[in-house]
């Protein structure tokens, strides 16, 4: 549950943060904003917050959200990786294609979340739900490939891409099967804390430090 930080002492705490170390900053930024996190304590199932929540409150498990492409930018509503519902050995899988970048924490992230569109051609899923949809991938997972660095601006902060071809079990759907189709809500729901706080919390440093730099300058 967190202490339940105001919008305010958080920007300050992101402010205070950013200005003396811009990457971590960032990296402090995104589990506590738009990521897993946020996402499973909103919208998880039971299992799911049982089995992450604690670990990523903790720093056992260190999360990353893989939403923007070559394609689509960060928006979902765009030419987003596609998604199939399959049956594998009589289990029902989500076939993926991941093709994800300048992904926050991607390189040294081992719980991702990762968007697509999903498909369902064939009538598998009992909700019968398609469209966004948002999913649980753990580090190693098959055919999952995380070993690019972007370096955007020498900032220093990880930030690479997620790649791969992949088949995620559907309980591995943020919400279980009944959230299928269900991500772009659940993304516009916990975009506000980063695209509201986070990044403005940045600028925020940027110019306070760059005033302190002037100022002092100036004196002299």
């Amino acid at each position: 549950g967190g202490i339940k930080l105001s919008v305010n002492e958080m920007s300050n705490v992101l402010t205070k943060i950013a200005s003396v170390d811009p990457a971590l900053g960032v990296a402090t930024m995104v589990p506590n904003s738009l990521g897993p996190g946020e996402l499973i304590s909103h919208y998880g199932t039971e299992k799911q917050k049982n089995i992450y929540l604690s670990g990523l409150a903790h720093g056992k498990y260190i999360p990353c959200f893989g939403l923007t492409g070559p394609n689509n930018g960060s928006d979902a509503t765009g030419s987003i990786d596609q998604g199939e519902v399959v049956r594998v050995n009589g289990k029902i899988m989500i076939k993926v294609n991941v093709n994800k970048r300048y992904i926050t924490l991607a390189p040294v992230a081992n719980l991702m979340g990762i968007a697509f569109d999903l498909k369902d051609p064939n009538n598998i899923l009992n909700s019968n739900k398609t469209g966004i949809t948002l999913a649980l991938v753990e580090r190693g997972h098959p055919g999952l490939i995380q070993e690019t660095y972007h370096n955007p601006l020498n900032a220093g902060f990880p930030n690479g891409t997620l790649k791969g071809s992949l088949k995620i079990p559907v309980e591995q759907i943020i919400g279980g099967e009944s959230q299928a189709g269900n991500g772009w809500k659940m993304l516009m729901d916990c975009l506000s804390a980063g695209r509201g706080i986070s990044l403005p919390a940045t600028a925020n440093a940027s110019s306070k430090i760059a005033s302190f730099g002037i100022f002092h300058y100036i004196k002299i």
